[in-house]
């Protein structure tokens, strides 16, 4: 079967989940029937940031044997989908312009769910992006700044309607010098993957944060987890508090990985219509059923600005958004307003 964008795909969460937005007195009020849990946390480095892992249950033995295993889950998923070393996604970018390339299945439904929620988003979650994504350099002390006759050149080849998948077979197809970036989507399946393991290892409580993508499971210590959310220019004010569980919450934002020339500021987030640091917003956070779409959509968020993006958002079901724009005024869609902790907009 060969791929057609279906933007339905997206509703297909990896681990089915319920979003939980509690207000009032209860949301914050202690359960004194929770039973006393032993805790296991773990921090380390992968898929490019910090990642945490932490769980709650009676046996500590089987909380740690868990977490090892979601650790390799999450370090298998990076092995399959990086473009900083090595991979299957490196040899498919290698391989455009040859015809179908087999790839490992799994590469090739992600890559399937990328082009589809760039239909949903009109282009501006676009896999392809990485064709200009290339010219850009954001390590500190190896910052680039492409001219912009490369930027013209390279934007010839973004494009997610010119990307065929066979999702039979794993085959997948790329033009000549396009190229394959899952930044901002590989990062949030690895979280789902993560918790997956989680949930097969019989764990009832969890989180999995990996750099602003994180997942909830349960309870922390019998309350709701709760997440804050923080202005991109002042990162020790929150914005917003949630309490939630058994959902995902993740943040993007131009003060991730950024450089500035002559007061500009350049950040990773490229708009793939034109191929420079994207303008829409600061930072947007979605709460979703599952990371990978919620990765995708809040890089999408950021490129579309705010009034566009929660037009979007509110026709989507189990889904809630917060974005700052580049005013640092916030705005929130329905779901979110009452967690706000700032005065939003007349819009917010």
């Amino acid at each position: 079967m060969t791929h057609a964008c279906l933007a339905s795909r997206w509703t297909l969460p990896l681990v089915t989940v319920t979003v939980v937005l509690l207000l009032g007195s209860e949301a914050w009020a202690q359960d004194e029937r929770a039973p006393t849990l032993e805790r296991v946390e773990r921090s380390l480095a992968v898929m490019g940031t910090d990642l945490q892992i932490a769980a709650e249950g009676p046996d500590r033995g089987a909380l740690e044997k868990a977490i090892d295993a979601a650790e390799a889950e999450i370090r298998r998923v990076e092995d399959l989908m990086t473009d900083w070393r090595p991979s299957p996604l490196m040899e498919l970018n290698e391989a455009a312009g040859e015809g179908l390339h087999e790839t490992p299945p799994e590469l090739a439904r992600l890559i399937a769910r990328a082009l589809d929620i760039g239909q949903l988003t009109e282009g501006a979650f676009d896999v392809t992006f990485a064709s200009v994504g290339q010219l850009w350099r954001f390590k500190k002390g190896r910052e680039k700044l492409p001219a912009a006759e490369e930027v013209r050149a390279a934007l010839t080849h973004v494009d997610y309607r010119r990307v065929t998948v066979e999702l039979d077979n794993g085959r997948v197809d790329l033009p000549l010098g396009m190229r394959i970036g899952l930044g901002g989507i590989a990062k949030g399946y690895g979280v789902d993957r993560a918790m997956s393991v989680l949930l097969e290892k019989g764990v009832q409580h969890a989180i999995v944060n990996a750099g602003g993508d994180l997942k909830v499971l349960g309870k922390k210590r019998g309350k709701l987890w709760e997440i804050a959310i923080r202005h991109p220019r002042d990162r020790e004010r929150a914005i917003a508090l949630l309490k939630v569980s058994n959902t995902c919450v993740v943040t993007s934002g131009d003060y991730e990985r950024f450089f500035e020339v002559d007061g500009k500021r350049y950040h990773h987030i490229i708009d793939p219509r034109t191929g420079y640091p994207a303008t829409g917003c600061m930072s947007a956070t979605v709460v979703a059923p599952d990371a990978a779409f919620a990765d995708a959509l809040a890089t999408a968020l950021c490129v579309l600005g705010s009034e566009r993006a929660l037009a979007l958002v509110s026709g989507l079901p189990r889904v809630e958004a917060l974005v700052v724009d580049m005013e640092g005024r916030v705005q929130a869609s329905e779901g979110l307003r009452g967690f706000l902790r700032v005065e939003s907009s007349d819009d917010g």
